[in-house]
């Protein structure tokens, strides 16, 4: 008998124990309780704090985001000296502030306009102009004379991944901004845009919301909205060879991180452009790398060695599979900067240092 406790405890020690135990539970029983069945007060006071908070940061980042009216005027004559027409074109978009100075951020227009104004939070509409345009990233600078003040900090966006919560902050047509939010579903590459992996965003957004704010749920910036996407997901068959695409209302959200669209707009702001690195090299992608078709004369490539036929490996130790991965590392290099390019040839790999030129 004296072994009775030789793998549990004393008789004490198990009152003890079992008491805690019960203890424990009940704690536990407690709160299940207070947060399932608890009278409906209990609930309306942790969704009010919810609320709270997001019309806080709401409120907070609004005054960031401006409206973006670019206008087009075009004339077109009539046929056998009839007179002439004219039309007006006008592409609405948001924008972000990015210091006190009036630049601010916005996305490419579907045309060339005339006149482009901005609508700041008190409804004020003042004149902008076009400081410089960024193609690959689809980003425009925009000054205005008056000085607006940027009231929220950019945050992390290495941090934003899949499961994140974000807020979506836009403009569209009225006087208010166009708010949603929505879960981040991860971060993804589009050939449109290779520069830099963009966050895809399962969140509603509405035409005119494209250079708003994505936001964390800290209240700091983390991305622009750069473009929203929508697939057909099934078709109508009215034939074997005659199809028509159905689409439908499910759309992806693509953000731009907010330290790409920083670094771009310093550059536009400093150079009126993005200097960008300059191989030299046409190419085509197939099962067993990216093949050089054709190396420009006097291009940085030429200089160094380069051949058709050959085939990218490497660039800077970063592997290259495709073309999407060698524009996007020849793309984020700055002119003069010498990278190492591996590549195959006749059945051995080199190495070659090239200094590049300016895209």
């Amino acid at each position: 008998m004296k072994n009775r406790y030789l793998h549990s405890e004393s008789p004490n020690q198990f009152q003890k124990t079992y008491f805690h135990i019960h203890m424990a539970l009940g704690v536990l029983i407690f709160l299940f309780l207070s947060f399932t069945v608890a009278p409906s007060y209990a609930k309306d006071s942790v969704l009010k704090q919810l609320e709270r908070e997001f019309k806080e940061i709401v409120t907070t980042v609004r005054p960031d985001v401006v409206k973006v009216l670019a206008t087009a005027h075009t004339t077109t004559p009539y046929p056998e000296n009839m007179g002439k027409m004219e039309m007006t074109h006008q592409h609405i978009s948001s924008g972000i502030i990015l210091d006190n100075k009036g630049h601010i951020v916005t996305t490419t227009f579907d045309m060339a306009p005339n006149k482009i104004e901005v609508i700041i939070n008190n409804n004020k509409k003042l004149p902008a102009e076009i400081v410089g345009v960024d193609k690959l990233t689809d980003l425009v600078v925009l000054k205005i004379q008056n000085k607006l003040p940027r009231r929220v900090k950019s945050g992390d966006s290495s941090t934003i991944d899949t499961g994140s919560w974000v807020f979506t902050v836009g403009s569209t047509q009225g006087n208010h901004p166009v708010v949603s939010f929505g879960i981040v579903s991860g971060r993804e590459i589009l050939p449109e845009h290779p520069c830099d992996e963009l966050l895809k965003i399962n969140a509603p957004v509405s035409p005119g919301n494209s250079g708003g704010a994505i936001v964390n749920t800290s209240g700091e910036i983390v991305g622009m909205i750069l473009a929203v996407l929508t697939q057909p997901n099934e078709q109508f068959s009215i034939s074997p060879q005659f199809q028509i695409p159905i689409w439908n209302t499910h759309k992806i959200t693509f953000a731009i991180p907010i330290e790409t669209v920083e670094k771009v707009a310093k550059d536009i702001i400093k150079y009126g452009k993005v200097p960008r690195g300059w191989l030299g090299v046409e190419i085509e992608t197939s099962n067993f790398g990216v093949h050089v078709t054709n190396v420009i004369e006097n291009s940085p490539a030429h200089k160094n060695g380069i051949l058709p036929r050959d085939i990218i490996l490497e660039f800077n130790k970063r592997p290259v599979k495709n073309y999407v991965d060698l524009l996007r590392c020849v793309g984020r290099s700055s002119p003069n900067t010498e990278v190492i390019i591996k590549i195959h040839r006749n059945g051995s790999e080199q190495n070659h240092t090239i200094k590049l030129g300016e895209r």
